[in-house]
């Protein structure tokens, strides 16, 4: 049997295993064609990879740029001003409204309301859908005004930006923000009043970990050196250097991430919702418990829940940071990195960020100005091993039936795994061990 996951950022197959006419394991088989961006970068100075990273992710392009910047800045010993810091964090956090809405719409409702296609939702009720237009249409229009591209932002670079926008346009942004959130409101309370199919109330998964990185100063985690692997805290470092172990399947090119080589784990709106729901702002906390919800959300299928948090949480931020910068803000004096780099001999220059679809890592070996190994983790990779291990949990000892093959899609697109960089369909494969 086999048909075709939609409403996933790619391709790849999903792997039934029957034993005696019952379902034993579900393989996410992903085909993850080499892109070669740890390759192309090698021999290129610092700042020339900051902006051809941007390319890795049409979705995330963003999270690429200031991972990097990040990463060279703190093997420089380069300090930001904090204003340019807080223009860069910007245009990040609207990226990730960016990217959660057009999951929720065009991956979660679908399965939430029961119909086929988005278009199908957006003929039925208009009304929620121009309130979802109206969110994704500002947060385009923010990644456009900071960053000067909705996609594939090239505006970030080691020590600052190359240009800010003028502050008519800021102050715009602003002004417009209030109906936004509206908007957002009255999208969020339609899904989270929403009763979900009997699937999504089972426990999903019981022995998987929860990785996100460490929330500073009490903010929703963000940028940092450091994460958490449930409750115990690691630098980064240490964590994908020597906590985690790779391997590559003989069904997948992707490589697949487990702990110790044995455990899988999860990163993104799920790991980041459960681990830091005390820091969200207590008006987001108010708006999700108003509506039932409450952590842990003890299921991968509830990750719906947390994106809806997240949006929230981050236009009440964006709302504070667009503000400030609409006060005025100056291009800081251009660092001298050349100077700098040419101290560097085998330095390692390592850097983490809370991309939408979570931890994306970044580690640079660098010559002088030169890099010469790289090493990008990225989200998604590091979900694959937990997408197949909480299929398998939910769907052994079921039939081979519409309705758990249904229930491994809702799992896949849950995870919002952006593999489209490599492939575009997936297909549902039967394969019987008796």
């Amino acid at each position: 049997m086999k048909t075709l996951l939609t409403r996933v950022e790619g391709e790849g197959s999903i792997v039934v295993v029957e034993k005696n006419g019952y379902i034993d394991s579900v393989v996410y088989e992903i085909t993850e064609a080499p892109r070669f961006f740890e390759y192309i970068v090698l021999g290129r100075d610092m700042e020339r990879v900051v902006d051809i990273v941007s390319r890795v992710c049409g979705l995330c392009g963003v999270s690429y740029s200031f991972v990097a910047a990040k990463a060279f800045e703190k093997c420089l010993g380069v300090d930001v001003d904090e204003k340019v810091d807080m223009f860069r964090e910007a245009i990040h956090l609207a990226e990730r409204v960016k990217s959660h809405v057009m999951h929720l719409f065009y991956m979660n409702l679908p399965d939430l309301v029961k119909t086929k296609m988005f278009t199908d939702f957006l003929q039925r009720n208009p009304e929620i859908s121009k309130h979802f237009q109206n969110v994704l249409l500002w947060s385009r229009k923010a990644m456009y005004t900071l960053g000067g591209r909705f996609h594939n932002v090239v505006n970030i670079k080691i020590g600052g930006v190359y240009r800010f926008p003028d502050r008519d346009s800021v102050k715009k942004l602003v002004e417009e923000l209030n109906n936004v959130s509206k908007s957002f409101k009255e999208f969020a309370s339609f899904i989270l009043s929403i009763k979900p199919p009997d699937e999504y109330t089972k426990r999903s998964f019981n022995n998987i970990h929860l990785v996100s990185l460490y929330s500073q100063n009490s903010r929703y985690p963000h940028h940092n050196d450091k994460l958490y692997l449930d409750k115990e805290l690691y630098t980064i470092s240490e964590f994908f250097r020597n906590t985690v172990k790779t391997s590559q399947l003989p069904y997948s090119t992707a490589l697949h991430y487990r702990i110790k080589g044995v455990e899988s784990y999860i990163v993104g709106p799920l790991a980041r919702f459960n681990q830091h729901y005390n820091v969200l702002d207590k008006e987001v906390r108010a708006f999700i418990e108003m509506h039932g919800w409450k952590p842990p959300l003890n299921s991968v299928l509830f990750s719906y829940v947390a994106r809806i948090a997240e949006i929230y949480n981050t236009l009440l931020i964006l709302e504070d940071y667009l503000d400030k910068l609409s006060k005025g803000i100056e291009l800081a004096t251009d660092t001298d990195i050349h100077a700098k780099s040419s101290k560097l001999y085998g330095t390692v220059c390592e850097y983490a960020v809370e991309a939408p679809r979570g931890i994306l890592y970044h580690r640079y070996n660098v010559d002088k100005e030169k890099v010469v190994s790289c090493d990008i983790v990225t989200p998604t990779a590091q979900n694959l091993a937990s997408m197949s291990d909480i299929a398998t949990a939910i769907l052994r000892g079921r039939k081979t039936d519409t309705n758990s093959i249904d229930i491994a899609k809702k799992i896949a697109i849950s995870f919002d795994p952006c593999i489209s960089c490599s492939v575009h369909t997936l297909k549902v494969r039967i394969v019987n061990i008796n």
